[in-house]
């Protein structure tokens, strides 16, 4: 099993008000990012695995990095991982 599926299952449980399909798209950013040799915007959408085009990865990028929600939410996942350490 691969480790963001691990991280996944451990989020969705340890932080249960992230919505779903915010955590899906965290998750996605996270394996483009893994794949990837650069950490800019484009390259993360480009590296998306999936059956859209690599226009609409970017935007879903975009949204996701966009998303205040998410930024609200990162609080929640910070001290998921503090409590790891």
């Amino acid at each position: 099993m691969r480790d963001t599926n691990i991280l996944h299952d451990m989020l969705r449980k340890n932080c249960p008000h992230i919505h779903a399909r915010r955590l899906d798209s965290l998750m996605l950013a996270t394996e483009a990012l893994l794949d990837s040799n650069q950490l800019s915007l484009t390259e993360r959408g480009r590296n998306m695995k999936g059956p859209v085009a690599a226009k609409h990865n970017i935007k879903r990028m975009d949204r996701l990095l966009g998303n205040t929600a998410m930024h609200n939410d990162r609080h929640a996942i910070y001290r998921f991982h503090a409590r790891l350490i």
